[in-house]
């Protein structure tokens, strides 16, 4: 009788495992469909990021069959032209992109001009902050720092954290892989919604007009003193800031906000971390799949 019990309790707890596995074996299939659009696949990762099982599966990328190798990403500095790079989040925040410029709040007009030194850094919540960049040209994270610089100094050295890696192809994935491994380290995916006017649907009128109201002394001079404008007139640097608009409008990105931008702060953890999380290899964005922890498991 109590083999009986043993047999059917080991069948049992088999054919628990067996369904448990069918679950995260769909789930892993879902994250690795190479069309999934980047709203749904964070939409899967905000449900599973605090699942202990999802947690194994996403940290096992060293135990999987190709070793940690392919999924290595690094994260190192360089210094790029502002204008070279791309906006991957489709919303801009106007305010965010031109009340502290025309202010000079917490000295970002002197910074965006380069006065304070280049290449330019613009500072976060967090202190001055690289923005992160894919392969040089797409922007992963820090849209207002590139738009508050684009507004005034579009043509300003900028320095940058340049995410690569060889299983990263574009920078849909890019914004996944980052996605994912907040998931992975921070065990939640926090996105922010867009909040007040898009500057990516303004009109050059409606900025001219902004800085003519609300432009001071103070960011006159220094304009005057980066050679952006010949003398200290609200028409003329409200002329000149507005002009930037078209430029930065080309690099509009596509992707929403609120379901799909990374945010590792507000998640819980550091961009750093997650890069350094990243830089192992473990992060198993490439293709998981529940074997890998038991690969994992076994040695």
């Amino acid at each position: 009788m109590k083999l009986i019990f043993e047999n059917w309790n080991k069948f049992i707890n088999e054919k628990e495992e067996l369904v448990e596995n069918e679950k995260y074996d769909k789930l892993t299939s879902v994250l690795s469909k190479p069309d999934l659009p980047l709203a749904q696949y964070v939409a899967v990762l905000k449900r599973y990021a605090n699942d202990p099982n999802f947690d194994a599966i996403a940290t096992a990328g060293a135990n999987d069959n190709a070793g940690p190798a392919d999924e290595v990403v690094t994260v190192n500095p360089a210094v790029v032209s502002c204008r070279s790079l791309t906006a991957t989040q489709a919303e801009i925040g106007f305010g965010n992109s031109l009340a502290d410029q025309v202010q000079n709040k917490y000295d970002a007009t002197k910074t965006a001009l380069g006065l304070n030194g280049t290449p330019i850094v613009m500072s976060s919540k967090s202190g001055p902050v690289p923005i992160l960049v894919y392969n040089g040209k797409f922007i992963l994270d820090g849209h207002h720092r590139w738009s508050q610089i684009m507004m005034v100094n579009p043509d300003g050295k900028v320095k940058i954290d340049n995410v690569t890696g060889p299983a990263i192809d574009n920078e849909e994935e890019a914004l996944k892989v980052m996605q994912f491994a907040i998931a992975a380290t921070a065990d939640k995916v926090v996105t922010k919604p867009f909040k007040g006017e898009n500057l990516m649907q303004a009109n050059p009128e409606q900025v001219y007009n902004f800085v003519v109201e609300n432009v001071t002394d103070e960011v006159l001079q220094l304009l005057v003193q980066a050679q952006k404008i010949a003398k200290p007139d609200k028409t003329i640097a409200a002329k000149y800031i507005a002009g930037n608009l078209s430029v930065i409008k080309k690099s509009a990105g596509r992707f929403s906000r609120e379901k799909s931008m990374p945010q590792a702060g507000d998640s819980g953890v550091s961009q750093d971390a997650v890069n350094q999380a990243l830089g192992t290899g473990e992060i198993n964005f490439d293709n998981p799949k529940v074997a890998d922890v038991k690969k994992k498991t076994a040695e």
